[in-house]
């Protein structure tokens, strides 16, 4: 591939017009400057043959004496009559474009529109292909903002809810008073919640001593069912939305908040109901025996990670110095016994950046942080699983019908694809039926003893199947269990939700059954789950990109170092690690050269200079476009002989800076 500099300043719309004699294409200018002219059109290798009616972007160039027109890219991104696109108006020579706000989508011919002035954020519509195709103009939003993007973004691409309807509201109205009688009093013992700063909902609390036989454990999960039963209104919705969306300007819950912030928030001091897993396990971290109760607890105190991370290191303030002895240091031992079970059976280490994006009143980034990967996460996540897999074991070989959470494992054909690196590193997989997650690990623990860790996790990731609901167990590859369910989130998780009906089935529980799908329609939920979680997924990738390139972009200019995360035909997709921001060096901005993926897309080599590119190598790029509109970010390669040891640590210097001027206001 060879790298080549574009310069689309120059370019002009045209369209396929006819055919001259020899049966070339002809193309027409929509410009009214060069109106009424026909060019003859230079061969391209950048896009397929050109049909009568198709529209692109091209320069007028001399061939032979005579103008023709050299394409550069197609116009248009629809393919189907009838799709709405929305995007960034850009006018130009006398023609007005939209911009997709999609990363790497064409422009889109408004032609001489009036009333859609440079910048504004518009709907159009498009219907017809070819000759037939026809573009009309929705809605003008006016100047863009991120406010009219999210706005479009939530209701039109992702279709995800808005507010609770007036019979899910009234529902909330009616709810009865949970009573202590029959169940478990629990309110006595330290149950501590631990979550983040800014959390406002606490769904469990944990607790721990040491016993005879290892650990007894409690997680305890507020009791969702209670309020929410098989049929209502409230629960048909829960259904419909699949799981709360954790934007970065919003939340949209899956849950009214009288439940998610008040009812089924378990609040220090005030008893609320729950369902309760009472586990006991060896030092070894061993599931030796559990139990699921309807309890009531009185959470002892409402505890942070970063408090509780530096109780953990000797730091402490009047909260953690009040519960370390009779609960911090009990939730610590147990969970190394459960960190040595999950080291023995090799669940799939991965790591990955995770990152908190702040907003100030008016909606703009204020500081963007990047998540620590902290003792007392680990905790809660060790506790969370044991959880997990002690209902999974529950209800396994029950009547109920089980929403499992499954990890399949990599598909066979898949595996070809790392089998250049495996062979650098003198690996072999075993044969595909044998495969453990144990496998990868030992694959990410030879990388990281050759610093490239960074981008071979992202390689094994895209390896891995998706993890998803199902009423079929398969286990689950990642964790390497044979058995796992989600139960720990009901508020925000409706699988979480027929779990616990489940359990309160096959425990008996309450005295009344409750409620379950037929298996037919089981199944079908399970795929409705899968969806949403997806699209959730999805809209929150997405947003945050973008929120990202608006904190980015006064940084335009600024020379940043980055880590390589991918490597293709297009170019190289680095990330600003700090940020966890990833964008892509174009192959135009490397230096003149042909260019070779190898190692099974681990490294790109130039044929000539013999300048070679590794996944996970750290080098200086210059950021040259940050596009809030579409989430993009574009940098441009810094040569080691320009990049001045002076200039590193610039970007650092830029992004603290930022955020200490921005935290200031």
């Amino acid at each position: 591939m060879k790298r080549k500099n574009n310069d689309t300043a120059a370019y002009l719309p045209f369209t396929i017009a006819g055919n001259d004699e020899d049966g070339e294409p002809l193309a027409r200018c929509l410009d009214k400057k060069y109106s009424g002219h026909l060019f003859p059109v230079c061969r391209s290798r950048r896009l397929p043959a050109l049909d009568a009616g198709d529209e692109f972007l091209g320069k007028l160039v001399k061939n032979a004496g005579e103008y023709a027109v050299k394409p550069f890219s197609r116009i248009g991104v629809a393919e189907q009559s009838g799709e709405t696109i929305f995007g960034v108006i850009e006018r130009e020579n006398g023609n007005c474009f939209l911009q997709p706000a999609e990363r790497g989508a064409k422009p889109v011919l408004l032609g001489a529109v009036k009333n859609l002035k440079n910048g504004d954020l518009a709907e159009i519509s498009i219907s017809g292909r070819g000759r037939d195709r026809h573009v009309s103009v929705v809605k003008n939003h006016g100047p863009f903002t991120m406010d009219k993007l999210n706005d479009l973004l939530i209701a039109q691409k992702y279709k995800l809810p808005s507010a609770f309807g007036r019979e899910t509201l009234k529902e909330c109205r009616d709810f009865p008073d949970f009573s202590s009688s029959g169940r478990l009093d629990l309110t006595a013992l330290p149950l501590v919640t631990i979550d983040g700063e800014d959390a406002k909902d606490f769904d469990d609390a944990v607790y721990a001593r040491p016993a005879e036989y290892g650990f007894e454990l409690i997680v305890a999960i507020a009791d969702v069912s209670f309020y929410v039963r098989p049929g209502s209104e409230l629960d048909r919705e829960a259904c419909r939305r699949g799981n709360s969306v954790y934007l970065p300007q919003a939340v949209i819950p899956m849950l009214p908040e009288i439940l998610c912030n008040d009812l089924c928030s378990l609040n220090p001091g005030v008893k609320r109901p729950v369902i309760a897993c009472l586990m006991q396990i060896s030092p070894g971290g061993a599931l030796l025996d559990w139990q699921f109760r309807r309890a009531v607890i009185k959470s002892a105190a409402r505890l942070t990670y970063k408090e509780t991370e530096a109780a953990l290191n000797g730091s402490f303030n009047s909260r953690t110095k009040k519960f370390f002895t009779k609960a911090i240091r009990p939730l610590y031992d147990a969970y190394l016994a459960l960190a040595k079970a999950r080291k023995e059976r090799g669940a799939l280490e991965l790591e990955t950046t995770e990152i908190k994006i702040r907003l100030d009143r008016e909606g703009n980034v204020a500081a963007v942080e990047k998540r620590e990967a902290l003792t007392s996460h680990k905790i809660i996540e060790e506790f969370m699983i044991a959880a997990n897999v002690a209902a999974a074991r529950q209800l396994q070989g029950t009547k109920q019908p089980v929403m499992y959470r499954v990890h399949d494992k990599p598909p066979e054909e898949k595996l070809s694809e790392i089998k250049p690196l495996l062979e650098n590193l003198k690996l072999k997989l075993p044969p595909w039926p044998a495969l453990t997650p144990q496998h990868f690990n030992r694959i990410l623990e030879l990388c990281r003893k050759k610093g490239n860790a960074a981008g071979i996790d992202n390689l094994i990731l895209r390896l891995q199947c998706q993890a998803q609901y199902s009423p079929q167990n398969i286990g689950h590859f990642g964790l390497g269990l044979k058995e796992y369910v989600h139960f720990t989130s009901p508020i925000r998780r409706y699988a979480d939700l027929l779990i616990h009906r489940a359990l309160s089935n096959a425990c008996r529980l309450s005295e009344q059954t409750e409620e379950l799908p037929s298996p037919r329609a089981f199944a079908e939920t399970a795929e409705h789950l899968c969806t949403t979680e997806r699209t959730a997924a999805a809209a929150e990738r997405e947003l945050t990109a973008r929120y990202l390139s608006l904190y980015l972009r006064p940084l335009t200019g600024t020379e940043f170092e980055v880590k390589i995360s991918g490597l293709t035909n297009a170019g190289i997709f680095v990330r600003i690690e700090e940020l966890g921001a990833e964008g892509l060096i174009p192959m135009r901005s490397l230096p003149s050269d042909y260019y070779q993926l190898l190692d099974a897309g681990c490294s790109l080599k130039g044929n000539k200079s013999r300048l070679k590119f590794r996944l996970g190598d750290t080098i200086s790029a210059v950021l040259t476009e940050a596009d809030p509109a579409t989430g993009g970010l574009i940098f441009r390669y810094v040569s080691e002989e320009r990049a001045e040891i002076s200039s590193r640590g610039k970007s650092k210097k830029h992004l603290k800076k930022k955020n200490k001027r921005k935290s200031a206001k």
